[in-house]
């Protein structure tokens, strides 16, 4: 999606929160794969070592929820031409506010899987 000089304040709007929203699926589609080779890691590598298997299981749960952002962000993508079409205030506003509330969402779900990856290579340096 580019924008372009001639595009109106909404429509670079529109389009700037769509090209986030790309980036965020992205990001998430990443964490999952990386979530998965972080959990055959412990279970391969690591299987003599129980002190593991808590994070082991906290990675799996952030697995799971990686899976539900990723399903609501793809509901939000599909909602989001919607936006384009508002014609007055209330409507631009309810999509400015929907899309900080998904913004906040990604970004706390960042910072515990973010925790959770800290506490087990934290587990690895032991």
């Amino acid at each position: 999606m580019q924008i372009y000089s001639h595009d109106s304040p909404e429509a670079i709007a529109y389009k700037n929160n769509y090209i986030e929203l790309e980036n965020w699926i992205g990001h998430l589609n990443y964490v999952e794969k990386e979530i998965i080779n972080l959990i055959n890691l412990g279970n391969t590598e690591l299987t003599t070592s129980f002190i593991i298997q808590p994070v082991l299981t906290k990675l799996e749960r952030k697995k799971e929820e990686n899976k539900l952002q990723l399903l609501a962000l793809s509901r939000y993508k599909d909602d989001l031409p919607k936006a384009a079409e508002c014609e007055d205030v209330e409507c631009d506003m309810f999509y400015v506010t929907e899309h900080e509330k998904f913004r906040n969402d990604y970004l706390k779900h960042l910072d515990k899987y973010r925790n959770i990856k800290e506490e087990y290579f934290s587990v690895l340096m032991k």
